[in-house]
């Protein structure tokens, strides 16, 4: 699930909205469902694809993993909230010692973005992406990029 979410940039209402059958096993393709109704399709790396096959082997193994089954569920085979995700992270911050860090799933939407920017992706392409309608949220990520860029280059340019 966190593969996912730093992966793609997808929300957590377009994550507990995914089901078994939105994933391609041979294209390594996510299809994800955005806000009315809107499909985009999004390429996984390796490592994700690779967690998200195992994941679904043990799924299947299970006796679940049809294709209109949650992709991910709680322990009653119930899509997940946005409620339950909050919860997830919760636990999972406990669990890592850093119950005082703000890790979220908006927080791996963020890192999506600033790393497509990072490797050189296009504004547009951000936008399709993200399931943005308008690039106002696009321009926004613009700024805190480009902030970014101008606080290393001063950093650099400190002399030590």
């Amino acid at each position: 699930m966190l593969w996912i979410l730093f992966e793609t940039g997808i929300t957590v209402s377009e994550l507990c909205a995914l089901r078994v059958g939105d994933v391609d096993r041979k294209m390594g393709i996510l299809r994800v469902r955005g806000k009315g109704g809107k499909e985009r399709r999004m390429a996984l790396g390796s490592v994700c694809l690779g967690s998200l096959l195992s994941y679904l082997d043990q799924l299947h193994e299970k006796g679940r993993g049809n294709r209109d089954d949650p992709l991910f569920h709680s322990e009653n085979g119930c899509s997940l909230t946005k409620n339950s995700l909050t919860l997830v992270f919760a636990w999972l911050r406990k669990r890592a010692g850093a119950s005082d860090t703000s890790i979220t799933p908006q927080i791996l939407r963020h890192s999506f973005a600033f790393r497509y920017l990072q490797t050189g992706g296009n504004p547009h392409g951000l936008q399709l992406l993200l399931g943005y309608e308008g690039m106002a949220p696009v321009r926004q990520y613009l700024r805190w990029y480009d902030q970014l860029v101008r606080d290393r280059l001063e950093k650099k340019a400190e002399p030590t």
